[in-house]
């Protein structure tokens, strides 16, 4: 998971069609559509399908096609895989549980453990840019199309990610409704911060003049996505544009049960940017003079608020601090590790929706990435946790729905603006998939919510306390509720909870 650079500078344009590839007969059952792919109803276009093992049982690995709009609003086709686990195999009309790995793309074996529980896996697949050099548009645009499929359970999604996947984790979580968890490692909090600390340290990074020895290896062999970044936003990276891709600015609408790991010594994502008090005073003698991971009044923030743990609400988080192993292995850059990982599970405490784990690695160090040790961190006790959970209905807010109904409006949470290319006037950012693509999405989503009576009877308290112009499917969902009756409990016996369905289903089938 933990990846640390793409530096691939080649843009990606629309792809030739080139006839699909003959398929197993029930992967085509499944993924039958090999024309051009369109903005909904046949998004994705197979490309290619090849049968896995999965434990001695037949998965399958597919390749598809999809058109979305990019940041400039183009429309773009790429690449993405879906991975299929042997249960549809044996079952084609069941109904499986998504887990989207998020920025970078997941290979067969990585996903064999999700396969083997039943899983299906989406991923992007041979984007040429880092996920922070790219965006959101693709991953987005890939959540959307996979949660579509009539074989997955649209209440049982799920996304994970590391590094910038970690930032591309939360930065989808924000927008995608409902999830059972999300799990992104090392992610960047304040990508304009991040970009700064990587791009403007390249010249200190690099070989002393006459020698050949970088002073600082990690940092410079990550350069490439900070100038990836900034050709994409054209701005300064104490420009607000960085502010509104960075995760710091979504916290109020990422509401489902989140674990997130950090090390102090990582030197790619400074704990800076999650809380001055984990920083750990580095050896100066190490490092080039002039070199800093101080986050400054430079760059703007949230309410005035720069750094994670400042941000979240007070109530909405947990943090655990892990120490070294007692017998630690490093691990090495460019190397492989001497010795066996340290095990260690990592904590949670239910009923948070942020589980904060910071581990305490020591100090920053030029030669670490994210870790200065060799770890198995074993995340399984919170994913089970989570999805015997199931989604709550808390996990729905006010805030969250405003975003869905702002989603179906075609507005954007976090409108900015930005120069293409760093030459063109300044033009306002496409944060948004298709329209129809981004209504289907939240309405499945609403609808699946809505099964429960509890949750529906709560999407329709929310929903009326919405302001009118954000009320996309009319002036109340549900129909009018009891004369009388202002408790949003009360509902679950009027009826009312069968009512938002149909509304939602109605909502679903009208173009």
């Amino acid at each position: 998971m933990h990846r640390t650079a793409c530096l691939c500078a080649v843009a990606l344009s629309l792809l030739p069609l080139r006839p699909a590839q003959a398929a197993p007969e029930w992967v085509e059952r499944l993924f039958p559509h090999t024309g051009a792919p369109d903005r909904m109803a046949h998004r994705l276009r197979r490309v290619d399908a090849v049968e896995i093992d999965v434990a001695g049982r037949k998965g399958a690995m597919v390749t598809v096609e999809l058109r979305y709009p990019e940041l400039d609003g183009r429309d773009t086709t790429a690449r993405a895989r879906i991975f299929l686990p042997p249960a549809l195999n044996a079952s084609p009309a069941r109904r499986a549980p998504l887990v989207h790995n998020a920025g970078y793309e997941i290979d067969a074996g990585g996903a064999a453990g999700l396969l083997a529980r039943g899983f299906v896996v989406s991923t992007p697949h041979a984007h040429p840019l880092n996920p922070l050099g790219r965006g959101v548009n693709l991953d987005r645009a890939i959540l959307h199309a996979a949660r579509a499929l009539p074989f997955v359970d649209p209440l049982r999604v799920s996304i994970q990610g590391g590094s910038a996947g970690g930032w591309m984790t939360l930065m989808l979580a924000a927008d995608a409704f409902p999830l059972v968890w999300a799990m992104p490692d090392v992610p960047p909090i304040h990508w304009g911060y991040n970009a700064a600390y990587i791009g403007e340290q390249q010249r200190l990074a690099a070989a002393p003049e006459g020698t050949t020895t970088p002073r600082m290896p990690v940092l410079l062999a990550v350069g490439g996505i900070a100038e990836q970044s900034r050709a994409l936003y054209g701005m300064p990276f104490e420009h607000p544009a960085y502010l509104a891709v960075s995760p710091l600015a979504h916290l109020d609408t990422i509401t489902a049960p989140t674990l997130v790991t950090f090390s102090t010594a990582d030197m790619l994502v400074p704990i800076d940017q999650v809380s001055p008090r984990y920083v750990r005073k580095p050896d100066r003698s190490k490092f080039p003079a002039g070199f800093t991971t101080a986050m400054t009044n430079r760059f703007p923030g949230v309410r005035g608020r720069r750094a994670l743990l400042e941000a979240l609400r007070p109530g909405s988080f947990e943090v655990a601090v892990l120490p070294a192993p007692a017998n630690p292995v490093l691990l090495p850059f460019g190397a492989p590790p001497s010795g066996p990982p340290a095990k260690a599970e990592l904590p949670f405490r239910p009923g948070r929706t942020w589980n904060i784990v910071v581990i305490d690695e020591g100090p920053v160090e030029p030669a670490v990435g994210h870790f200065k040790y060799h770890w198995a961190l074993d995340r399984e006790p919170f994913r089970a946790w989570a999805e015997a959970n199931g989604v709550q209905a808390d996990q729905l807010t006010q805030a969250k729905l405003e975003r869905l109904m702002k989603r179906v409006l075609g507005e954007a949470w976090r409108p900015f603006r930005f120069r293409p290319g760093g030459k063109n006037p300044e033009v306002a950012a496409n944060v948004l998939d298709w329209p129809e693509a981004e209504r289907q999405d939240v309405l499945l989503g609403l609808r699946a919510f809505a099964e429960d009576d509890l949750r529906a009877a709560w999407l329709a308290h929310l929903y009326d306390r919405l302001p009118r112009r954000l009320r996309a499917f009319g002036p109340r969902l549900g129909g009018e509720a009891p004369a009388g009756q202002r408790d949003w409990t009360s509902r679950v016996s009027d009826g009312t909870p069968a009512a938002v369905r149909r509304a939602l289903e109605a909502a679903l089938r009208t173009p």
